[in-house]
């Protein structure tokens, strides 16, 4: 079902890191759910911002079968039938030519242990791979579908 996802977000020069990794870390399976031991680790980048301010960069992936499905489950349980429903109708314009499906979450929201979808840039990326064969952007939005659990 799934090649990868990959999770990226940032901490500003503004934000507490330790807030902006604990906000990354409710999509992370917790380690004793995790498909294999450290089969996850989160990768910090610093960088800096246009005035010189640092930024630290923040990606994960997660590569296991087991650890995406854990994603997916966590992002239904939260967005519920309504927000799934909302996605759902979305998919045609998250999924890309490359069999990409983009969700954006609120990092705000996440830190409270929420999970709210948002077009801000200043959120948690997620870029899920999807298995579809053939790689086309309609096969990937019904198997999209069907990981979110929605019917045509």
């Amino acid at each position: 079902m799934f090649h990868y996802i990959h999770l990226r977000t940032s901490a500003q020069a503004t934000e507490d890191p330790e807030k902006v990794r604990s906000a990354l870390k409710l999509l992370l399976p917790p380690p004793g759910r995790l498909a294999k031991k450290d089969s996850i680790t989160v990768h910090e980048t610093i960088t800096t911002g246009y005035h010189a301010n640092p930024i630290i960069v923040m990606e994960a992936e997660l590569k296991q079968n087991k650890d995406c499905q854990y994603l997916v489950d966590r992002i239904r349980e939260h967005l519920g039938p309504a927000g799934i429903s909302q996605l759902a109708a979305e998919l045609e314009n998250r999924v890309d030519d490359d069999c990409n499906l983009y969700i954006r979450f609120n990092k705000q929201e996440a830190y409270l242990g929420k999970l709210m979808t948002t077009t801000k840039s200043d959120s948690i990326l997620i870029r899920i791979k999807i298995k579809a064969y053939p790689a086309r952007p309609k096969n990937t939005i019904q198997i999209a579908r069907s990981l979110l659990g929605v019917g045509e």
